[in-house]
Formats: C-alpha cells, structure tokens, sequence
C-alpha cells in the first residue's frame, strides 16, 4: 500500500483491496482535525456521513526512510555496536524502529570517543596500556603505562618494555635460530634491561611457563 500524502496517513490500496481508501480501518469517531468533512453531501454517495465520521487509521508500520535518514540509522547502529564492545551494560533510549536523528547519531560518535580514550588494561599483566604497536600483518604487542618501545637485537623484532627498561613483550616475525617459526614473548616485570634481567615468562591468559616451553612462544599471523 502506497501512502498517498506525506501530510496526511491516507494511503492508496491495490485494485481490488477497497479502493482508495481502507474505510474498515477508520473509527467510529469523527476525525477531530476535519469534523465537518463531507456533511453537505448525500449519505448515498461517497464522502457522505460514514466518510464524515472516519478518521485517519493508525500507522500499519514505520513510514519509509529516505536515503539519508537510512544512512544515518546504519551510522548509529555502527555506533551502537562499538559503544557495547566497549561498554557491554551501555543502554540506548531508541524511539519504535531506530533512531535516523543526526543529533543521535553525533551524540553517539562523541560517546565512542569518550570509551576510546579511557585507560585500557592488560589482562594478563593488570598494567594499563599506553600504546598499542602493530605491524602490517596485524600482530600487535602492548606498550605499558611509563614504558619504551625499541628494536630486538634483530632490527626486525619489536620489543615494548616496562618502566624500569625490562621486557615486556617481544614481537619476533623471524623467530629465533633455534625456532626461526613467527612468533611474540610475554614477561613479568624484570629487573633491568637485557634477556638475563628480563621477568618471568608468561603465556597468552598471563600464566608463569617455562621461557623454553611452547606456551611461552605466542603465534603470530604471517
């Protein structure tokens, strides 16, 4: 059914479903915008008292968007999505079918930013995070509150360290000679800079393993 207006909730049915306009879905009640609408006309033709006491039905569903408002409702729900990976308990007051408001939308986009900008912590470490470094291949290693980030031995690695210059994480794309397999390192806090000084490994969920075991070298993408 086509709405015939998009000043007024008439709508134009197909040929053969009533005609122009849907009567059994009007009220008893006259419409209280139009009272007078058709009275001066004989009950027996068309417009006449029954059509006098109709009123506009109610909405069979939300009306059409444009291009624009659709675009902004697929924006908010991006939006929405986001806010709840950071914030799962996060509730939004959405009007019956979405919201396709510019305000909404913006109101959204500066609450992301503000969850984007609060401090992240390392679950394996309880550190928060000061940066995330990341290499083409999509492998990122933390960088904690007050510390460095530097090159391994090998100009290819990455190390990001602890205040106090021990490692944190390693990022080793070439391995090692004796596992030359892609791979990361994650430590406690150490006691200063260098392998010798370095803390404790630890695997992926931040568990004490023996630096040489399997658990201690983290898989990287290629």
């Amino acid at each position: 059914m086509r709405r015939l207006s998009d000043f007024d909730d008439f709508y134009e049915a197909p040929i053969g479903l009533g005609g122009a306009l849907e009567l059994r879905d009007f009220g008893e009640e006259a419409s209280s915008r139009l009272p007078n609408w058709g009275r001066s006309t004989s009950q027996d033709r068309w417009g006449g008292q029954e059509f006098a006491q109709a009123r506009p039905p109610a909405r069979r569903g939300q009306p059409a968007r444009t291009p624009s408002q659709q675009q902004i409702a697929d924006q908010i729900g991006i939006l929405h999505r986001e806010i709840r990976r950071l914030s799962p308990n996060e509730a939004f007051l959405e009007p019956p079918g979405g919201s396709h408001s510019a305000q909404a939308r913006d109101n959204l986009q500066q609450r992301l930013g503000e969850l984007q900008r609060a401090p992240t912590t390392d679950p394996r470490t309880g550190l928060l995070i000061q940066r995330y470094i990341g290499d083409t291949r999509g492998n990122i290693v933390f960088e904690p509150l007050g510390g460095s980030t530097v090159p391994g031995r090998n100009p290819v690695d990455t190390h990001t360290l602890y205040p106090n210059g021990s490692n944190y994480h390693r990022m080793n794309p070439q391995g090692h000679p004796d596992d030359p397999t892609p791979h990361g390192h994650g430590h406690l806090m150490g006691t200063g800079t260098g392998r010798n000084r370095q803390g404790p490994s630890i695997d992926i969920d931040g568990n004490i393993v023996p630096w040489n075991s399997p658990d201690a070298h983290w898989p990287m993408r290629k």
